[in-house]
């Protein structure tokens, strides 16, 4: 929670420095013309200050909150990036994505960050009223499918007749695993899938022939790779466009002016996170380590090396369309998500994928 964390000590001053003035600018303006280098001044993003009374808002996590996933939202905590922008959020974990959509619907938090499948399923298989105000971490997504180099999984084809491990069954992993078997016109049925978790050594069921393959995070498949020399990674993203993630909330929320102030100041403290980790990834992201540890506790940081790899995967994911456009959705990708979903026989035809984004949350102040 950032309420807990924010009064600690900060590292990384001058990336910090420049990350304000990136995300002020990743319009590339100067101090002079984009407002004070002083943060007491910046506040709360509206010019009311770092004096003023900081607003409380919930962000809630589908994942455990110390995921390396999570890396801009905790960056935003401990370099103060929230509290810039006059916010003091608290990260509340869900169980999965369901529960969290659900919450926000019911305005028990102002936000969440989801899947673009689990998003688009849940509008047009349910109705709800959601709005997706940001897509953050872009490029297909960043799950992966491990198997083995004695039967390694390289294509879609090579899925046909399998059995595939994957973390719970009917989640976002399964329905990933359907759209790659319809990218290639695999029967959904040549598959067979047992929900078996997502800690690494899973892959014994893989050498034991229990299974043929998984489904994993990015972190956990780079461990893989490091640790297990047999180990084959696979990347959705190479042949589906679905699997970006996105900040999401509910309609009512953000008809609400006071509301959408706060989705504003959270999305500009997103961007400021995301331009000091572009500035560190020279640096093998040491001070975005550094201080994001000094708070939570973040298992794959364990291994600075794989840690330093996963963050560089996840900067090209939330830059993917320019410095300018980190924390927005690209239509023409969000309608090409609609249209594999489709395909795949996940949702139902006839529905306009566009009523379901805003850029109006944008840092910019679109």
């Amino acid at each position: 929670m950032s309420g807990a964390t924010s009064t600690h000590g900060r590292p990384g001053g001058a990336l910090r420095r420049r990350a304000r003035l990136a995300s002020a600018g990743l319009c590339v303006a100067l101090v002079a013309a984009c407002g004070s280098d002083d943060p007491a001044e910046e506040g709360g993003g509206d010019g009311s200050g770092a004096a003023a009374e900081l607003q409380e808002i919930t962000f809630l996590n589908v994942i455990p909150v110390g995921s390396i996933s999570n890396s801009a939202e905790l960056l935003a905590d401990t370099m103060g990036f929230f509290e810039e922008q006059g916010l003091d959020v608290t990260f509340e974990e869900t169980q999965g994505s369901a529960p969290a959509i659900n919450t926000v619907i019911a305005e028990g938090a102002l936000l969440t960050r989801v899947g673009d499948i689990e998003t688009i399923d849940a509008i047009v298989t349910r109705d709800a009223p959601l709005l997706n105000i940001g897509s953050v971490e872009k490029g297909g997504g960043l799950l992966r499918f491990i198997s083995s180099s004695r039967q390694p999984i390289e294509t879609p084809e090579d899925l046909e007749g399998t059995t595939m491990g994957l973390p719970s069954i009917g989640g976002t992993s399964e329905k990933t695993l359907d759209l790659v078997l319809a990218s290639a016109d695999v029967p959904r049925d040549s598959v067979e899938r047992q929900a078996v978790g997502l800690a690494p050594g899973v892959f014994e069921l893989v050498l034991s022939g229990r299974i043929d393959g998984f489904v994993v995070s990015l972190d956990t498949a780079l461990t893989l790779e490091k640790q297990q020399p047999e180990a084959v990674a696979f990347a959705p993203s190479d042949f589906i466009e679905s699997g970006n993630q996105l900040y999401m909330t509910s309609r009512d929320q953000a008809a609400d002016e006071a509301k959408a102030d706060q989705l504003r100041r959270f999305t500009r403290a997103i961007e400021q996170a995301i331009a000091f980790m572009v500035e560190d990834e020279a640096n093998g992201f040491t001070e975005t380590i550094d201080s994001i540890s000094s708070a939570y506790d973040v298992p794959s940081f364990a291994d600075r090396e794989v840690a330093a790899e996963a963050l560089t995967f996840f900067v090209d994911a939330w830059t993917a369309d320019g410095l300018d456009r980190v924390v927005e959705t690209n239509p023409d990708t969000w309608q090409a998500t609609y249209d594999e979903l489709v395909d795949a026989g996940i949702v139902a035809a006839g529905e306009d994928p566009s009523d379901w984004i805003t850029d109006e949350f944008a840092p910019d102040g679109s």
